[in-house]
């Protein structure tokens, strides 16, 4: 292989020079021929000069003697320049025939020379010297002519031998071109021979070798070749060879190990004791002589260097923290009594700057045969960053993250305790002295929804600080879960005290919380629940403060209510009552009764408000106030509410076919906040609409106030989107709840609905009139419809049509009926 590459790049080498050479030769012919050139032109040049030479005497001799002729001595010196012109000339190396020429004009020279010396010093008769000036003249023009035709033939022998020599340098440039490309070409041939000659054999190799790697001891390489790949490919096999019959001979000698390492196994238990034991820093305690042998590394471990610790136990022992030796003492003494498997033990240890680390040590003693230990060994290992993740992690699974608080597990913990101390006080005294406050705040989903929940998570914090400012040190406040929280007060037996402290959380609350710039004011539903001798686990009492916090929520809000006994039994129906609401769909139970609504100029039939009822199978008849409340909160009013919509729709579209003589009939149904605030409703209304076949034009969408303030911004775009399907929107309880008038010109509603305590109020109340007036008033204003419900009375219908109210429903024109009794109502009115 070397020499086909030394070859290859002399042989590359030799072409490159041959054109190099034959480019040199070409260079030299012409430089030779561009040296004769410039030698030409200054001889054309002398010629030149001659020729005006000639021409200058020539001209001083046909005007000498007239006014435009110049005295003798121009002649003479022109005469003497033309001389040495000529001499300068024939002083030039020439070819022969142009030399012979060159005499001859020497003599031509010689000759005018002559002619002008006789012309010149001529003193005859003025006739000879006319005739010596004309004998001078005609000689001067031969001259003339003669050097003329050489300086043209010379001319044309320039320009020849000119192209001539451009045509060389072309020739050479082409040289080298196709020099340096054949060059390029050979140079890829050569590289691309070499590179086969060389990767092939190579990929052989590898392949054998990878062969040879799998376990193919019997693969040979088939390669052939001249060059030192050949000679490896067949030292390859040989070595092949002699591996495989290695191999066998090492199979042997494994087998023949394996049995000198079960014989060696005995011999070892002793270091495979130490190995067991070893995981870090090693020790090895000879116990009968009392010394322990340290490595570096456990003296490391405490900041020592090798020469401060001596091979004393008490290095050891007297560094263990006086809170864990006798634990340590214990585990050591144990072991060393056989009475466990090995020593283990997690202690603290002073390290050299003063500080305690925490260690595990594990060991393995030896016992004679006598049953006595004489030698132990063991490892060190430091777990100090173990300890502190571990009481990390338990402080993050009894602390809330958000708050920092005691969260759920270890306030019920906290709780469990105070619970086993009453019992063990409960025998001396019947006292109270402990109570649990469960606190809910009001209102924290707006917060949370409007301002977003990095919000709502800061005014969490804010809010568990100034619970924990309300209290005493010995007192316990935790977060639940979401906006819960829960506060165990103790080392009281008053119950007015419990109760001030619910009082100042109270007050205190509402004072605004300045976050990111805004002032949010919350207050909190409280329960109170103190302990007493029926309580025997800690869920119980969380359980009764959460119900008297659920019936603070339930009296208004922002109050504080303690538990008592009748609270329990109506939580307990009420878990009853909404485990009975679960399977009320299933059981159709649940059912649409439906209340007219007339156009009260007219007295005609318009549509009518679908109503749901639940026919209980042994509470009779509860009415949504009863029933609707408990389906939002436990989330079964989506799947209520969606029945409701489906079978509205569907009976609305029954009774337009039917009662063709009153078109345009229109069913108003409710949404609840918790549907209205549900991503889904759109879809699922649409769905429906779909299904049913329905105009969306005669479906009537009625929701309150609070629902749409409780998310302005949220409303308004739900709204939007609902008027653009085509469904008209009611506010119903108009005046009822906490809207806002700068509000209504901008949602998309069509009619406001004046609430039924109002008009019940009418006639007793001028305040209540002005109300309805107010509203029938900002209606009209605003292009709006208005619908007055709860009409019972002639003097409340004549009193709403006197004020121009559109529409009307009510006990006085029809009480809600199933869809039987309002086709009999129909029949009956028409």
């Amino acid at each position: 292989m070397k020499k086909k590459i030394v070859f290859s790049l002399l042989f590359l080498f030799l072409f490159y020079a041959i054109g190099i050479v034959f480019s040199t030769l070409y260079i030299q012919n012409t430089t030779g021929a561009l040296e004769r050139l410039i030698k030409l032109h200054q001889i054309e040049d002398l010629r030149q000069h001659l020729i005006l030479s000639i021409q200058t005497v020539q001209s001083e001799l046909y005007t000498v003697g007239t006014p435009l002729g110049h005295k003798i001595d121009i002649i003479t010196d022109n005469v003497s320049l033309l001389e040495e012109n000529a001499t300068r000339c024939t002083g030039c190396h020439h070819e022969p025939e142009i030399d012979s020429r060159l005499k001859e004009i020497q003599k031509y020279i010689r000759d005018y020379q002559a002619a002008l010396s006789y012309y010149i010093t001529a003193s005859a008769n003025r006739e000879g010297i006319e005739r010596l000036k004309f004998n001078a003249a005609a000689i001067g023009n031969t001259l003339l002519a003669t050097t003329e035709q050489m300086s043209i033939d010379a001319s044309r022998k320039l320009a020849f031998m000119t192209n001539e020599a451009l045509e060389r340098a072309r020739i050479v440039r082409t040289i080298l071109i196709i020099t340096i490309l054949l060059t390029f070409v050979f140079s890829l041939l050569i590289a691309f021979r070499l590179t086969k000659s060389i990767t092939d054999p190579i990929n052989v190799l590898v392949n054998a070798t990878r062969a040879i790697a799998a376990g193919d001891l019997d693969y040979s390489v088939s390669y052939k070749d001249k060059t030192e790949f050949g000679e490896l490919a067949d030292n390859f096999n040989i070595m092949s060879s002699a591996l495989k019959e290695g191999y066998t001979e090492l199979e042997e000698d494994i087998a023949k190990r394996k049995e000198a390492e079960l014989a060696l196994a005995k011999s070892e238990e002793r270091y495979a004791l130490a190995a067991q034991g070893a995981n870090d820093g090693l020790w090895d305690w000879d116990i009968t002589n009392n010394r322990i042998y340290y490595s570096p590394r456990w003296k490391m471990m405490l900041g020592c260097t090798e020469s401060d610790i001596s091979s004393s136990p008490e290095e050891w022992f007297g560094r263990v923290h006086p809170d864990d030796r006798k634990k340590l003492d214990s585990q050591f003494a144990a072991h060393m009594l056989g009475n466990t498997p090995h020593f283990e033990s997690e202690y603290r240890i002073t390290h050299k700057d003063g500080t305690y680390r925490w260690v595990l040590s594990r060991g393995i003693a030896v016992w004679d045969t006598s049953g006595k230990a004489f030698r132990i060994a063991g490892s060190q290992t430091d777990i100090t960053a173990r300890k502190s993740v571990e009481e990390q992690l338990i402080y993050d699974a009894f602390h809330d993250a958000l708050t920092g608080l005691p969260n759920r597990a270890l306030f019920m913990d906290r709780l469990q305790q105070a619970l086993r101390a009453f019992e063990t006080q409960a025998r001396r005294h019947r006292d109270h002295n402990f109570a649990v406050l469960f606190i809910d705040l009001d209102r924290f989903k707006v917060i949370n929804d409007s301002l977003g929940h990095i919000i709502g998570d800061r005014l969490l914090v804010a809010v568990g600080q100034r619970l924990l400012n309300c209290l005493r040190p010995s007192d316990s406040v935790a977060r639940l879960g979401g906006d819960e929280y829960a506060i165990l007060l103790e080392t009281s037996n008053e119950r007015k005290d419990f109760i001030d402290i619910a009082e100042r959380i109270q007050a205190d609350l509402p004072i605004p919380f300045l976050i990111d710039g805004r002032e949010l004011i919350t207050t909190a539903s409280i329960g109170i629940a103190f302990g007493s001798g029926i309580y025997s686990h800690a869920d119980e009492i969380i359980r009764d403060a959460d119900i008297a916090m659920y019936q603070a929520k339930a009296k208004g809000k922002a109050r504080i209510e303690i538990f008592e006994e009748h609270m329990h039994a109506s939580f307990i129906d009420k878990l009853k009552l909404e485990a009975d609401l679960r399977m009320a769909l299933d059981h159709r139970e649940l059912r649409l009764h439906y209340q007219p609504i007339l156009d009260m100029t007219s007295n005609r039939l318009t549509g009518f408000e679908a109503l749901v009822r639940w026919f209980h199978p042994t509470r009779g008849i509860i009415f949504p106030m009863d029933f609707i409340p408990l389906a939002e909160e436990s989330g079964l009013i989506m799947e209520i509410g969606e029945w409701i919509f489906r079978e509205a729709c569907t009976q609305l579209v029954v009774w337009q076919k039917k009662y063709t003589a009153s078109p345009g009939l229109k069913m108003s149904m409710n949404i609840s906040g918790r549907q209205f605030s549900d991503p889904a409703l759109l879809d699922q209304i649409i769905l429906i609409v779909n299904d049913v076949g329905i105009d969306p034009g005669s479906l009537i969408i009625e929701i309150t106030e609070s629902i749409i303030m409780e998310n302005a911004d949220l409303a308004l775009a739900t709204l939007h989107k609902l008027r653009e399907m085509g469904f008209q929107l009611h506010i119903d309880d108009f005046g009822t709840g906490y809207s806002s008038l700068s509000y209504i010109n901008v949602f998309p509603v069509t009619a406001l609905k004046i609430d039924r305590s109002f008009i019940a109020k009418m006639a007793d109340s001028d305040e209540s009139l002005e109300i309805i007036k107010a509203i029938i008033s900002l209606a009209k204003n605003l292009n709006f419809e208005v619908i007055a419900e709860g009409l019972e009375e002639i003097g409340q219908v004549s009193k709403m049509k006197d004020l121009n109210c559109d529409f009307a429903q009510g006990f006085y024109f029809a009480k809600p009926m199933d869809t039987e009794g309002i086709e009999n109502w129909i029949r009956d009115k028409g």
